[in-house]
């Protein structure tokens, strides 16, 4: 965590913080669903309770699906709100700064570097606002929040799933250090190729006039071979990523089914509760998985920060 970038989400504190309680409210209602859900299921085949008995029930099932959607909704304007107020920000900052500095300085330094960093540079950290930075809260709250909930309920199952969830976060940090690397070098080499080819294009005359121009043919598609191979590396260490991340989580959740599964068919575990958990577990390593999925995004505006 860049603790620069960090301090910048001051700017729309109010705004994040609707965004982390928006997603925490999700989580609960993600819980209140599970909970709605078991006992539906365990009137109707267990019991053999009617439509007219459970009624209550379902209704309050079919609000929380709605709460759930409406909140999502209220969970994507808050985070883009966020980004939006932070890029705008950075950009006025960074042009009242280059005003300061005045024409002396932005002639000693290359303008595709500069146009790259007021452009796409600051573009970059729109994913770590939006997505990554929010990510990053939740991942701590509502695993944290679905523990508290499981611990009363099922020790063992408390237990599976206190041992299994830093796994995720372990092989993240792990991936992370090889991306990090990987993402500065990507950002660096795109850096180079912009102010390059915006030199290029700026003395072209002049090339034309000594016959240089077709050298920079050359030199252009060096330029855009390193920063391709460098592109297909980092896809190469999110696509690994991803594949470790999923598959720790199914095998997570599989640990879980199991030892629910045959405590249930020896009836040490009343049906209600085991489906509840079942139906609870994915739900708790969800919001690692996707914080593994934003981490790349979170990189890559780190390495736009740095540069």
């Amino acid at each position: 965590m860049d603790k620069r970038l960090l301090g910048e989400a001051r700017l729309a504190r109010f705004a994040f913080l609707a965004t982390v309680g928006l997603s925490f409210l999700g989580g609960l209602l993600v819980i209140g669903q599970a909970f709605l859900l078991s006992r539906i299921i365990n009137h109707v085949f267990l019991e053999g309770a009617t439509r007219a008995d459970l009624g209550s029930l379902f209704l309050l099932l079919l609000a929380a699906i709605g709460l759930r959607a409406l909140n999502q909704s209220g969970i994507q304007v808050a985070a883009a709100e966020v980004a939006i107020r932070i890029k705008q920000d950075l950009r006025q900052r960074l042009m009242n700064h280059l005003l300061q500095l005045g024409p002396a300085y932005t002639q000693q330094e290359r303008s595709g570097e500069l146009a790259l960093t007021i452009t796409d540079g600051i573009e970059a950290l729109d994913s770590f606002f939006r997505d990554y930075l929010p990510a990053l809260f939740v991942a701590l709250l509502i695993p944290l929040t679905i523990l508290f909930v499981v611990a009363p309920i099922d020790l063992l199952t408390f237990v599976v799933l206190l041992l299994t969830a830093p796994l995720i976060p372990i092989f993240m940090v792990l991936i992370g250090k090889a991306a990090g690397v990987l993402a500065n070098s990507r950002y660096a080499q795109l850096s180079q190729m912009s102010a390059h080819f915006l030199d290029v294009m700026q003395g072209l005359t002049t090339l034309k006039l000594f016959n240089r121009s077709r050298a920079q043919i050359k030199i252009i598609a060096q330029i855009t071979d390193r920063y391709r191979q460098s592109t297909l590396a980092v896809l190469r260490v999110a696509f690994l990523s991803a594949f470790v991340l999923e598959l720790l989580a199914t095998i997570s959740v599989a640990v879980v089914a199991v030892e629910i599964g045959l405590r249930l068919l020896y009836g040490r575990l009343p049906f209600e509760q085991a489906l509840f958990l079942l139906v609870i577990a994915p739900e708790f390593y969800l919001p690692l998985r996707q914080l593994g999925a934003k981490f790349h995004a979170g990189r890559d505006g780190t390495a736009a920060a740095a540069g």
